[in-house]
């Protein structure tokens, strides 16, 4: 057993020194501290999370990967009513002209690689004009909506005028009397009443009354059948 001598000194000595059993083990416990956050830091870092590009060795792992096939590429759509409007088309009217005389005769055709006989001039000679023969006084109509030209009397010629169609499209009705009234700016239409059959061009009288019947284009004389059906050629 410890004598009280003994005890006495240990007692002096921790009394002494318990200012260093302190500091002892403070530190003590901030290295334990330290160490038990460290290994588990180090346990942390070592774990594996679901998003970890380690998991595509796994089988189990399902991972998507980027589309690079560009024949899977949705195609634009084109359907119409993605599609840019056209813009409309004009359309192209069609000229269809009426007979300028009902219940007239064919007395003389149009004729452009031929000449045909004018007994009134005694002579062969072009014929660009279709000369339909009916009686003095048969009512002459405008074939197709336009405005009056001109009209134009002569005492060789007769009377003759000329209808404005637009586009550079006119008829000629040559060897008429004209309604009384008439005159260039009026505007006319299909079918009006514009004059009436005569046998005043001097240069045709032989062949009797008829309407002598022109159509040009451009101011050049083209084939009235262009525009025209008639029955009796």
């Amino acid at each position: 057993m410890e004598t009280k001598k003994q005890q006495k000194t240990k007692k002096n000595f921790f009394q002494k020194n318990i200012y260093y059993f302190v500091i002892a083990f403070v530190m003590l416990a901030f290295v334990a501290v330290t160490v038990v956050l460290f290994a588990t830091n180090q346990n942390t870092n070592g774990l594996q999370t679901p998003n970890d590009n380690n998991d595509l060795n796994n089988p189990n792992t399902s991972v998507v990967l980027p589309n690079t096939d560009s024949s899977l590429t949705p195609e634009p759509d084109d359907s119409s009513d993605n599609k840019t409007p056209e813009p409309d088309k004009p359309t192209q009217t069609v000229i269809t002209f009426i007979m300028p005389v009902e219940n007239a005769t064919l007395s003389c055709d149009y004729t452009a690689s031929s000449v045909v006989y004018n007994q009134t001039l005694n002579v062969y000679t072009g014929h660009l004009a279709i000369d339909f023969k009916a009686d003095a006084g048969t009512p002459v109509v405008v074939v197709y909506n336009g405005t009056i030209e001109s009209v134009n009397s002569s005492y060789l010629t007769g009377t003759t005028i000329t209808v404005d169609h637009g586009n550079g499209l006119k008829t000629v009705y040559n060897s008429v009397d004209a309604v009384e009234g008439l005159q260039a700016g009026m505007n006319v239409s299909q079918g009006q009443v514009i004059a009436y059959v005569s046998d005043n061009n001097r240069q045709e009288y032989k062949d009797g009354a008829h309407l002598h019947f022109e159509v040009l284009e451009n101011g050049e004389k083209v084939s009235p059948y262009k525009y025209l059906t008639v029955s009796e050629k």
